[in-house]
C-alpha cells in the first residue's frame, strides 16, 4: 500500500569548496555526508547521506526539480523512478541491494512547493526503500544546488557506496541501463526478497498469523526463519537466490488443525496449496518463477507491449488489468492515471478500428451500492479523457461494477489488509478487434 512521508525543509553543510560552484563530475567525491533538515513541525533533524567509509552496498538517488516543471512531467519522472528502483532494491543482485531516494524542490515558497506535491500525489510512494521529499531554503541558489552544480531541472545525480557521483541524468532510462550494468557485473551474486502469505480453510480463507516459517535450502540447512503477522504476511529479505529453496512451516496446533494451508502473494491471490511430504511435513519447493511471483515488487505492466504481441495473433480480445490510482472516495483522473491512460489512448490512435471497454471495480469496504456508483463513475471519467484526447465516443463503452467481482478472499465483513484490498481496486481495458 503506498506510504505517506514527512515533509521536510532542506539545508546542508558543505565545505567551503562548493561556493565555487564547480559542477560536480561522473567519479567525484560528494563534499557532503549530511543534511540536516526540519520537518513540517520545525523539529531539526539529519538526513545521511554517503561518506564512503562503509562497505554497504547503499546507493542514494537525489532529485532536483521546481514547481516551473509541468506537474505531469514531475509525476511522470518520479513514477518511473520508483519503479526502476524498486527492481534492484533486495531485488536484482549484489551491488545495489541499499538504495535512498531524495526530491529536492528548489522552490522558495513552502506553500507553493507543498500545494504542487499535494496535487501531484507526489507523497505516497510506490517505492519500497527509503523515501524522503525536501525543499531547499535558498530557491535555485541553495548551497545543494551549487554543490551538485545543478545546470537543469529536473536532473538527478547517484552516489554510490564509495561516497562519489556515480550517475547524472535527467531520463529514467538512463537509470535503468545503469543498474541494469551493476546487475551484470554481479551476477553470480542475485539476491530477492521473498514474501507472500499463508492461508488456511477451504472455501473461506482466513489467516494463518503468529506462525514460523524456514526457508531451507537443497542441503536442509535453514537459511532464513521469520514469523507470520496477523494478516498471515511474511517477508524473507536479501535471499541467496542462486541455490534451490523450499518453505517449511512449523508444526504445531494451527497447522494440525488445518484441513488445507495455501500459499498466497501478499494481496491475497493464491499461488499453490502446501502439502505433506512423505514425513508428514509442511513444505514447498519454490521454482525460479516463484521466487518473481513472491516478490514483493510490483512490476509495471507494458501496454503498449501487451498489446503488440495480441496484435500479431489472431485473437479478438484482449483484457489488460491496471490499479489506477484514485484518491479516497473520488473518481477524476489523477496526473498518475494519465501515465497508464496515456499508453491506452496510444494503442487506439494507432488503431482507430479498436473498440475499448473500461471496466471499473472496486474493493469490499464501504456499502455496495456507494461502491457501484463510484465505479460507474471512475470508469466514465477514463472514457471521457479519451474522448477529449480525439478517441471516438462510439468506440468506447464504460462499466462499472462495484465489489461484484471480488478476486480474494476479502469480500464484505472479512477483515483483510491494505494490500488485499488494494487488489480489488482496479480498471480493466478491452481491446477488442473487428
Amino acid at each position: 500500500m503506498k506510504r505517506q512521508f514527512s515533509i521536510i525543509i532542506l539545508s546542508l553543510l558543505f565545505t567551503s569548496s562548493l561556493f565555487s560552484q564547480k559542477k560536480l563530475r561522473v567519479g567525484e567525491k560528494i563534499s557532503v555526508s549530511k543534511l540536516e533538515v526540519s520537518d513540517v513541525n520545525n523539529q531539526s533533524t539529519k538526513l545521511e547521506l554517503i561518506n564512503g567509509k562503509s562497505n554497504s552496498d547503499r546507493f542514494v538517488l537525489v532529485l532536483f526539480y521546481n514547481s516551473t516543471q509541468p506537474l505531469k512531467q514531475i509525476v511522470r519522472l518520479n513514477y518511473q523512478i520508483e519503479l526502476i528502483l524498486n527492481k534492484f532494491q533486495n531485488n536484482a543482485c549484489k551491488g545495489a541491494s541499499e538504495i535512498e531516494y531524495i526530491t529536492v524542490s528548489t522552490d522558495s515558497d513552502f506553500n507553493k512547493w507543498k500545494n504542487y506535491i499535494t496535487e501531484g500525489n507526489l507523497l505516497t510512494s510506490r517505492f519500497k526503500g527509503k523515501k524522503s521529499n525536501v525543499l531547499t531554503k535558498g530557491g535555485s541558489n541553495d548551497k545543494a544546488v551549487q554543490g551538485f552544480g545543478v545546470t537543469k531541472y529536473p536532473s538527478f545525480f547517484v552516489i554510490n557506496p564509495k561516497g562519489r557521483l556515480w550517475l547524472e541524468a535527467d531520463s529514467a532510462e538512463a537509470l535503468d541501463r545503469a543498474f541494469i550494468n551493476i546487475c551484470r557485473t554481479n551476477k553470480a551474486s542475485s539476491t530477492a526478497d521473498i514474501a507472500g502469505k499463508l492461508l488456511s480453510g477451504d472455501l473461506i480463507k482466513k489467516p494463518l498469523s503468529d506462525l514460523k516459517i524456514f526457508l531451507v535450502n537443497q542441503l536442509l540447512d535453514t537459511v532464513k526463519t521469520t514469523k507470520t503477522d496477523n494478516y498471515g504476511d511474511f517477508n524473507f529479505t536479501k535471499v541467496d537466490t542462486s541455490q534451490s529453496l523450499s518453505i517449511r512451516l512449523e508444526q504445531n496446533e494451527k497447522t494440525k488443525e488445518a484441513q488445507k494451508i495455501y500459499l498466497a502473494k501478499q494481496n491475497g491471490e493464491v499461488i499453490t496449496e502446501i502439502t505433506r511430504t512423505a514425513n508428514g511435513i509442511l513444505e514447498y519447493r519454490l521454482l525460479n518463477v516463484d521466487v518473481v511471483t513472491l516478490s514483493p515488487v510490483e512490476e509495471e505492466d507494458d501496454i503498449t507491449l501487451k498489446y503488440k504481441n495480441f496484435d500479431k495473433t489472431g485473437e479478438k480480445n484482449l483484457s489488460i488489468t491496471e490499479n489506477i490510482y484514485y484518491e479516497k472516495g473520488k473518481y477524476a483522473v489523477t496526473y498518475e492515471a494519465e501515465i497508464i491512460l496515456d499508453k491506452v489512448l496510444a494503442i487506439l490512435q494507432a488503431n482507430p478500428k479498436v473498440k475499448l471497454e473500461i471496466i471499473s471495480h472496486t474493493d469490499a469496504q464501504g456499502d455496495d451500492a456507494s461502491n457501484l456508483v463510484l465505479s460507474q463513475k471512475r470508469a466514465f471519467e477514463v472514457m471521457v479523457y479519451l474522448v477529449q484526447k480525439g478517441i471516438d465516443k462510439n468506440n468506447i463503452t464504460a462499466l462499472g461494477k462495484g465489489e461484484s467481482q471480488i478476486l480474494n478472499r476479502c469480500s464484505n465483513s472479512v477483515e483483510c489488509s491494505d494490500k488485499e484490498h488494494e487488489y480489488n481496486r482496479r480498471t480493466e481495458f478491452k481491446f477488442i478487434k473487428d
